[in-house]
């Protein structure tokens, strides 16, 4: 223990913290434990979940902003394949900086449908256009995948209409 250097002043008439002192915590309420016989009794009404609204604004916000980026995922992935396929039908070179970032990129989700049909090739007036069937093919596929993941989703959210 230190000694008191200062006999007459009082210790706790200044602060000499930064951070005032806390309040007293309030005690917690006690909980009853409920009788044994009636712990004991099957519950009927344990089969239906009740869901609070505010966990189902919840659910259903967080449903809707994946629903909104999977529309902005489809969105990018179309408009890539879209670039794609405009640029083999005019014959751009792959030495190109954006040709060279773009067809490795769309080669990733393009790989599924790779011999799928064969491209027709020479369409551009220099010869190295190809008209790739492939690519119409995966964007066709792909925003139907998208457009059913989109359509399940809104179901979740969407509350039944009521039976007449």
């Amino acid at each position: 223990m230190h000694r008191n250097l200062h006999p007459e002043d009082p210790i706790d008439e200044q602060a000499t913290e930064a951070v005032p002192p806390m309040e007293e915590l309030q005690p917690r309420p006690v909980v009853h434990a409920e009788p044994a016989h009636e712990a004991i009794a099957p519950v009927e009404e344990a089969e239906s979940v009740a869901i609070s609204p505010v966990e189902a604004r919840t659910a259903a916000f967080a449903i809707g902003k994946l629903n909104d980026f999977l529309l902005w995922l489809a969105a990018v992935l179309e408009i890539g394949l879209l670039l794609r396929f405009i640029l083999k039908l005019i014959g751009a070179p792959l030495a190109n900086p954006f040709d060279g970032f773009l067809y490795p990129l769309t080669d990733i989700v393009l790989y599924p449908f790779g011999g799928t049909v064969h491209p027709i090739v020479g369409l551009a007036p220099i010869g190295q256009g190809a008209f790739e069937w492939s690519t119409l093919i995966a964007m066709l596929v792909y925003w139907l995948i998208f457009f059913a993941i989109r359509w399940f989703l809104r179901i979740l959210i969407t509350s039944p209409e009521p039976a007449e």
